[in-house]
């Protein structure tokens, strides 16, 4: 019996050392990311952020807007003292107040919200796979580990984001309540999603969620305890611990006696021949690095899918994007009857785009 290294570590190697079943899926995965790469590499964006201005504030906003000749529309509180203004508003803002401060608001906070989401996702995913396919397990482990983390978060937010989004599109129509009630259930956990650190000295109501309690809810979410597992075996390869000692070894093989076991180890995929047959051993952190990916990736892309409706919902529903002269991505504006709908996802009048209507899930 001999136990050796493949020489050529090539893509078509490691696709053989992880198997048939999963080089399929991660070809499938990487269709997929490629999908969204593509409508997402050249977009930019921009969101707005409203700050109150209280008391002397209010007097020196108003100054300053009459001394540069700005529009501006404002709400305020019944005594003035607290205002919220947003600067280019469109015609139709113009006339309507109260939503032009802040349907744009949560709208652009909302795409670039999905977009950093999107572009970081596409970069762990992509960075994986090729990790896989170079045999880079040690560096597969880390952004694998960071793709758990990356899905965890994506479907926390937009879970919280969607029954945010459900209580506002219910709100009624009446002048400034209905912007008031989707403002106060949307902002709090988009400025969550935003701000939120671990950083030392970062706001205590601002602290980031523990990635522990992510996965967590990730393997409830989608049913799948084996994330548990996985997190566990990546953050073990990812430091200097056991899973990194064997991220390049093969399985422990035991004397008949017990009295000795045996690792080999290798910077390509570990190859076991005699008696004229050969097989690849089983690469542990590697099945790891790979299933984790896969399972993560299929949740993340589904997930990206339907918070983007949800994204697209909102600003149409809201018009947020008719409101301002601010140009953004998915700066979508509602249309009529049996046309197209700008979400792309059906005609119009099947989309739902509005008021009281059912908001969409996000599973």
């Amino acid at each position: 019996m001999i136990i050796m290294g493949v020489r050529r570590s090539t893509a078509e190697t490691a696709a053989k050392a992880l198997g048939e079943a999963r080089t399929k899926e991660l070809d499938t995965l990487v269709r997929r990311v490629e999908d969204l790469r593509i409508s997402t590499e050249d977009a930019d964006t921009v969101d707005l952020l409203l700050v109150p201005r209280k008391d002397r504030e209010v007097v020196r906003w108003k100054a300053l807007a009459a001394q540069h000749g700005e529009e501006w529309v404002y709400v305020a509180s019944d005594d003035e003292a607290v205002v919220l203004a947003l600067d280019e508003p469109s015609e139709a803002g113009m006339r309507d107040q109260a939503a032009a401060v802040i349907y744009p608001e949560l709208h652009t906070r909302l795409v670039s919200w999905w977009l950093v989401h999107a572009w970081r996702s596409i970069d762990l995913l992509e960075d994986t796979v090729d990790n896989l396919w170079r045999w880079r397990i040690a560096s597969g482990a880390v952004t694998a580990r960071a793709v758990l983390e990356e899905a965890g978060a994506l479907v926390d937010e937009a879970q919280k984001l969607a029954e945010a989004w459900r209580v506002g599109k219910a709100a009624p129509g009446k002048a400034l309540e209905r912007p008031a009630t989707v403002r106060d259930a949307l902002a709090p956990v988009l400025l969550h999603a935003g701000m939120g650190s671990r950083l030392t000295g970062s706001n205590e109501k601002l602290q980031a969620t523990n990635v522990l309690t992510l996965v967590k809810k990730l393997a409830k979410v989608s049913g799948d305890p084996r994330f548990h597992e996985w997190y566990d075996w990546l953050s073990d390869a990812a430091h200097p611990a056991f899973g990194a000692r064997i991220a390049y070894a093969s399985p422990p093989m035991a004397h008949d006696s017990g009295a000795v076991t045996v690792r080999y180890y290798a910077r390509s995929p570990l190859l076991l021949q005699g008696d004229g047959q050969h097989q690849l051993m089983e690469p542990t952190i590697a099945f790891t690095v790979a299933d984790a990916v896969i399972g993560a990736g299929r949740v993340i892309v589904d997930v990206l899918d339907r918070s983007l409706a949800l994204v697209d919902d909102i600003g149409l529903t809201t018009a947020a994007a008719t409101l301002t002269r601010r140009q953004y991505w998915r700066n979508f504006f509602p249309v009529r009857g049996s046309r197209s709908c700008p979400c792309g996802r059906g005609k119009w009048s099947k989309c739902g785009h509005r008021w009281g209507e059912p908001a969409p899930a996000v599973a």
